[in-house]
């Protein structure tokens, strides 16, 4: 091959291949356009509008202006052009305005521009003051800010589209006799024109109107915090008001704006109105027609928290021996639920029974079920396997041996293994008495061996009573643990638990309700992996007063419930 051919056949390559390299270039960026850089020149009028522009960003679809005073945002407008008509734009005179600019392409990718564009309202405009809003048979007067007799400035006054005055602007006071707007109701708007025809400021009078009476939140009174949910708001005050919103800020900026209903003096708002794990300032707003000007507003800060799940369904009675005619109820500590079953093993929907009463069990038969409620997600679905048999109750009890937890002194309260042996006492007679076999732990052995032991005497029930304590010697309530959801003693502890919260003397508030702990694992005594059916119960807090004397005082009353809990699950 000549050294000219083998040129030519190199030189054809190479260009092929920058081609080739081009194309490629050029159809990624067809794909995903690349935004140029920009900057945002002036902004001017021009034929009686104001208009931002700025220097073209290549590959950009739309320009988004956003207008800024003191860091707050008072106007934003899109276009497709680098020459941007802020339509109907108004400030107040003397007014410092950041002008910000943001370039998209046509999959949405922004470049904000390079610079921030700083302009000073300088046109005249209104003084915004609310005393103006409610005129009687006075004249309407109107005082302009940045007067300048050498411009020339007009004021139009509208009612509605109906033209109803007109005059130049001759001084820093305006007047509009009270004949021009005589036997008119409602909303009068004046608007203040440059020379140019363009509106500079407007503001509104209203005449005669319905005044709207101050709004308050009664309840809650300034911080709520709960799960994802409807909020109610229990309010007073806004007499004349036929429309209420309620405006949801996050950060400072307006994020939702709901219209709500008011029935006597209950709003509510739908829970879809949130978002979860979030921080809102809430300003409910009072109107009449649409004087949002006028209107009355309340405040309150708010923590919407997540979406929680309905609370499964548990059984009053054990299902794994059961004597035939039980009648056997479906419960789930969520207040609000329904309970959807089957009989025959096949998996429970909302197309399912629904159950209102108590199963008869009359033969071998696997019920499942699983709950639904508002605003929260359904629960899991449980399957409880009944057995027809007849067999006395095995219960393995199992008080603290911690003998150093010490609780208040000044009430009685000596240690957690002395008093909660002395309460395993009472729910020991109280088992015996009612023909249930109970064996007790060796408080001078510890867990595996408790639980060594429970798994050999084959316990139907492994049961663990302690008292609680918290770093700060402040927290109250009982609580009790399971391993997890599908734990087959998962309805025998909400059965004890229940029980228990309903003698409570805390029960009065819903902040000491701490309910099921799912352990996963991580409690030996409630552990599936260790033990078939087993719980741990924290009868409540022994280091803080109120808990103390409570059990201190109630051993008897406590110890007789946890036992009736568990003869009716077996009975």
């Amino acid at each position: 091959m000549g050294k000219k051919r083998k040129f030519y056949l190199i030189s054809v390559m190479l260009l092929i291949v920058i081609n080739f390299a081009f194309f490629v270039i050029g159809y990624l960026n067809y794909l995903d356009p690349e935004l140029g850089n920009f900057d945002v020149l002036v902004l001017k009028e021009e034929n009686g509008r104001l208009n931002v522009e700025v220097t073209p960003s290549y590959n950009a679809t739309e320009y988004e202006v956003s207008i800024f005073r003191a860091d707050t945002k008072i106007y934003e407008i899109a276009s497709s052009n680098s020459f941007i008509e802020l339509n109907d734009f108004q400030a107040e005179f003397n007014d410092q305005l950041d002008i910000e600019v943001v370039a998209k392409n046509k999959n949405g990718d922004e470049k904000k521009s390079r610079n921030k564009f700083v302009y000073y309202y300088k046109d005249s405009t209104f003084e915004k003051e609310k005393d103006h809003y409610h005129a009687g048979t006075k004249d309407l007067t109107l005082f302009i800010l940045g007067y300048d007799e050498i411009k020339k400035y007009t004021v139009e006054l509208f009612y509605g589209n109906k033209l109803l005055y007109t005059t130049p602007v001759t001084s820093e006071n305006v007047v509009i006799p009270y004949q021009t707007v005589e036997g008119y109701s409602g909303r009068i708007t004046a608007h203040l024109k440059n020379e140019n025809n363009r509106i500079t400021s407007s503001f509104n009078f209203y005449l005669n109107t319905p005044i709207v009476g101050k709004l308050d939140i009664v309840n809650p009174s300034n911080y709520f915090e709960d799960r994802w949910n409807d909020v109610e708001l229990l309010v007073s005050g806004g007499e004349n008001a036929n429309t209420y919103y309620a405006n949801l800020y996050k950060d400072g900026a307006l994020v939702n704006k709901v219209l709500v209903k008011r029935i006597k003096d209950k709003i509510t708002i739908p829970a879809d109105s949130f978002l979860e794990d979030t921080q809102y300032t809430l300003v409910l707003q009072a109107v009449y027609d649409d004087f949002y000007e006028i209107a009355e507003e309340a405040t309150i800060d708010l923590k919407i928290n997540k979406k929680e799940a309905t609370q499964g369904v548990y059984t009053t009675h054990n299902p794994t021996f059961i004597k035939s005619g039980t009648k056997v109820g479906l419960k789930t500590v969520t207040s609000d639920a329904t309970i959807y079953y089957t009989l025959d093993g096949s998996e429970p929907t909302v197309n399912s029974m629904i159950y209102k009463y108590p199963i008869t069990i009359t033969e071998d038969m696997i019920l499942k079920t699983f709950a639904v409620s508002k605003n929260r997600y359904d629960s899991v679905i449980r399957t409880y396997s009944f057995k027809i048999m007849e067999k006395t109750p095995i219960i393995y009890l199992s008080p603290s041996n911690q003998n150093e937890n010490y609780g208040v002194g000044s009430v009685g309260y000596t240690t957690e293994m002395e008093i909660m042996n002395k309460l395993a006492d009472v729910v020991e007679r109280e088992l015996k008495a009612n023909g249930i076999i109970v064996y007790r732990n060796n408080p001078k052995l510890g867990i595996d061996e408790w639980v060594v032991e429970s798994k050999y005497l084959k316990a139907d029930f492994h049961f663990a009573l302690h008292s609680n304590a918290s770093s700060r010697k402040t927290a109250r309530g009982p609580e009790i643990h399971v391993d997890n959801e599908y734990s087959l003693s998962y309805s025998i502890a909400s059965n004890i638990y229940e029980n228990l919260w309903n003698i409570y003397d805390g029960n009065d508030n819903y902040d000491y309700y701490r309910g099921i702990k799912f352990t996963r694992g991580t409690l030996g005594e409630a552990s599936d992996h260790y033990l078939e059916c087993s719980s741990l119960l924290e009868v409540a807090f022994h280091d803080e007063y109120s808990d103390a004397s409570w059990i201190i005082n109630n051993l008897e009353t406590i110890g007789k419930n946890i036992a009736n809990s568990i003869v009716s699950y077996y009975n």
